[in-house]
């Protein structure tokens, strides 16, 4: 299943940022996004644990986040978030804010 419940990383965060909702994984793996409601807003934070950088990745994953956000009501309120995975500092390396 792409969406599945992290309880691991819902106690690691805490409420750090905003409350933890649910974790997608795509179907090889090459794309993680851990969402989060703050408010109205509901961010999907996503990184890549195979070291890809977005360009490279061949998952299908952002019409998977757009299709949950509709299905569960919150597309206007619902925001994606690219960690940089090269550099650990530096977390949010791209948004968007328009549905797919």
């Amino acid at each position: 299943m792409p969406f599945q419940t992290d309880q691991e990383l819902a106690a690691d965060v805490g409420d750090a940022f905003g409350e933890y909702m649910i974790t997608f994984f795509s179907n090889q793996g090459q794309v993680r996004a851990d969402l989060f409601r703050k408010g109205r807003d509901v961010v999907a934070h996503v990184s890549f644990p195979t070291g890809l950088d977005a360009g490279s990745v061949t998952d299908p994953y952002v019409t998977a986040l757009w299709n949950y956000a509709r299905e569960h009501e919150f597309p206007d309120q619902f925001r994606v978030v690219y960690s940089d995975a090269r550099n650990p500092n530096q977390h949010n390396a791209a948004v968007r804010t328009s549905a797919h």
